[in-house]
């Protein structure tokens, strides 16, 4: 995993758009809104679709997912992929763009 960085902003609006994880069953959101970066995350259960919403923050140079637990959040810009921890590894979808 990545090391915290100073740089959240810029890293943050680099990881915009709709990212899938490597299993396929979970989906989430990265999106500015006003100034405050949300997840919006959409999971399958037994054929239903629930989707929460929540902030991210920045917390000594680390991004977290504002769940109620730490959910940690790195991007790698080399091989465009972003890691939850605890969550995996998700890839850009198909659906959106890389700006």
């Amino acid at each position: 995993m990545a090391a915290c960085k100073d740089n959240t902003q810029k890293e943050l609006e680099r990881m915009r758009g709709e990212w899938v994880s490597k299993s396929g069953n979970t989906v989430f959101a990265l999106w500015n809104d006003n100034g405050q970066y949300k997840v919006t995350r959409t999971v399958k259960v037994r054929g239903r679709e629930l989707t929460n919403t929540y902030a991210v923050r920045q917390t000594d140079g680390c991004l977290y997912i504002d769940t109620g637990f730490a959910v940690v959040l790195t991007y790698d810009g080399k091989t465009d992929r972003i890691t939850l921890s605890p969550g995996g590894e998700y890839q850009r979808s198909d659906k959106s763009l890389k700006q």
